[in-house]
Order: structure tokens, then sequence, then C-alpha cells
């Protein structure tokens, strides 16, 4: 069974998708805070990470770049609600999965993410 962490501050929707990915057979797990969500990386292991790009105590580039320094493997999914072409493209140029609106207007699917494969 795949394991998803999801870091998400908005606490409805880090929970709706840990509900949504538990449901479709993903061991799954949500925190709300960035520095929560490298802990549970230092301690346990992934095959996706999740990550909303704003957080009140980080931003996603920042996580994401601290992932990548300890475990370059895990595939990272930046997720946010603000479609912003030059974050896309930043992110996009830094070898990331960038998935605007999950929040299920668009694709709540996550996990179906070519980057879920890749573990």
């Amino acid at each position: 069974m795949k394991k998803i962490l999801v870091i998400d501050d908005d606490s409805y929707i880090c929970d709706l998708l840990v509900n949504y990915l538990e449901q479709h057979g993903y061991d799954a797990e949500g925190t709300y805070r960035g520095t929560n969500g490298l802990k549970k990386i230092q301690n346990s292991q992934y095959d996706l990470v999740l990550c909303d790009f704003r957080l009140p105590d980080s931003d996603g580039m920042e996580i994401l770049f601290r992932i990548k320094q300890k475990l370059f493997s895990l595939p990272v999914i930046i997720m946010t609600a603000y479609t912003d072409i030059k974050t896309a493209v930043k992110l996009i140029k830094a070898g990331l999965y960038y998935q605007a609106d999950p929040a299920g207007r668009t694709n709540t699917d996550c996990a179906k993410s070519p980057a879920i494969g890749q573990r």
C-alpha cells in the first residue's frame, strides 16, 4: 500500500484529501504545518508528499527543497489554489509536479499523478 503525506494548513482540505486517499486504498496521513511534515518525513517512509504551496510556517518551495536535500527520490506534488504561472514554471523547472486546485474542482486524484509511480 502506498503511503502518502498531505501537508496543508487548511484543516478541511487536509482532512478531505486524507479521507479521500484512504477511501481509495492509500495509507495517508496529514499535518497542518510544514515543520511537522518535515518531522514526519524524518520518522517514517512515504511514497509521495502532497504539499500546499502557501503554509503559515514556510512555503511549499522551502519544504520541497528541504525534502529533496535528504530524500531526493521522494516525489513531491505542490498544490495551490493560486494558479500563478510564474510559480508553476518555477516549480516545474525545479523538477516538481504541480497540481492546481486540489480541492476537487479540477482533479482530486493527485495520487494518480506520474509522481506516485516513481517509487
